[in-house]
């Protein structure tokens, strides 16, 4: 059979599959069920992540991300209900996915980089393979709604379930320096699920402390008495966002919410600090040279909104040399800043304690 005959039986099998899925029953098993191959390579893309690839049966869907040496980086796969296979198929037919041609590339010549994905149809032996160049707007439209059908089905994959994410929120909490400390009993309390991709779970549970207080006590003077915790833990994409114990203690920041913390940096001989390089690059000119305290002050307001109070400097005791990049300055600067406010300076070299 040539080509031609083989994409109107093709045709034929998405006219019917369509039919099918309009009524929203099941397709009995039967050899020759569809499978759809969506894979995506190519462009400006991080080595780990070179190829991704979604591949849709009957019952299930599996994504899997390929690195440029041919490791596996990533993957995850998730059963499909049959109204959910049903519905990509009617994707296709409603499109009329074996009208499309073999190749669509016109956006090379006004988007760069971006790759190109393959689009393979197989079923009874017959496959059709659609590229397009991974751009949808010079697409046809009907290829377009393919896609993010597709794209759609890749996003629901990674999503992890609410066990997976139960099982990522309580290895978190029992390795988290409050619990690790002295935790007992932790407890699912409920999970507010919001969002679509990706995913939000707001998850609470319940734990008891055999000492009061927050985080890790070791050399600290605590009550020996049961204490009772509540812990609210958010998570999205694999990260926690936020923790909060009993709605006043910040768990990944270690800090009593409202509460202010001092911070202190050490400059290095012959380093220009990011407020000074922030200052050198503004192009401002004064009638008086600002002094280092109020330039950190205005870096931080500008910069991040963040109101740094108390800003000082500070002669040291720190034995000097000429030594650029490894000697201290014979100075440090301390500050006051909100506590919920601190991580953009930790993560500039600030460190806590004044």
């Amino acid at each position: 059979m040539n080509v031609s005959g083989k994409l109107s039986i093709l045709f034929l099998l998405l006219a019917a599959l369509a039919i099918t899925a309009a009524c929203m029953q099941a397709p009995a098993p039967a050899p020759g069920t569809p499978v759809i191959t969506y894979r995506t390579y190519g462009g400006f893309v991080a080595p780990a992540y070179a190829v991704q690839e979604l591949v849709v049966t009957k019952d299930m869907a599996n994504f899997t991300v390929t690195g440029r040496d041919g490791t596996i980086t990533q993957q995850s796969a998730k059963n499909l209900t049959p109204d959910q296979y049903n519905g990509i198929l009617k994707v296709f037919a409603d499109n009329n996915f074996a009208s499309f041609g073999a190749r669509y590339d016109e956006g090379q010549s006004h988007v760069t980089d971006v790759g190109f994905t393959d689009i393979m149809f197989t079923a009874n032996g017959s496959s059709k393979t659609v590229t397009a160049y991974n751009f949808d707007q010079y697409l046809p439209d009907g290829l377009v709604a393919i896609r993010q059908e597709l794209q759609k089905t890749i996003e629901f994959v990674k999503t992890p379930d609410e066990s997976q994410v139960r099982a990522f929120a309580e290895a978190w909490i029992r390795d988290a320096p409050t619990y690790r400390y002295d935790g007992s009993g932790l407890t699912f309390v409920s999970d507010n699920r919001t969002g679509t991709y990706p995913v939000q779970d707001m998850l609470t549970y319940t734990f008891t402390s055999s000492q009061a207080g927050y985080g890790n006590r070791s050399g600290s003077m605590t009550a020996q008495v049961i204490t009772g915790h509540t812990i609210t833990v958010t998570v999205s994409d694999g990260i926690v966002l936020a923790a909060v114990i009993d709605g006043t203690w910040d768990e990944p920041g270690q800090f009593l919410l409202g509460s202010s913390q001092a911070l202190s940096f050490q400059p290095k001989k012959c380093e220009q600090t990011t407020w000074q390089v922030w200052e050198a690059n503004s192009g401002r000119v004064y009638i008086r040279a600002p002094t280092d305290e109020e330039i950190i002050r205005n870096y931080y307001i500008s910069v991040y909104s963040i109101d740094v109070r108390d800003v000082k400097k500070v002669q040291t005791a720190q034995v000097s040399c000429d030594a650029c990049s490894v000697c201290p300055e014979t100075y440090g600067f301390r500050l006051t800043v909100n506590a919920s406010e601190m991580q953009p300076l930790l993560d500039e070299g600030w460190t806590r304690g004044g």
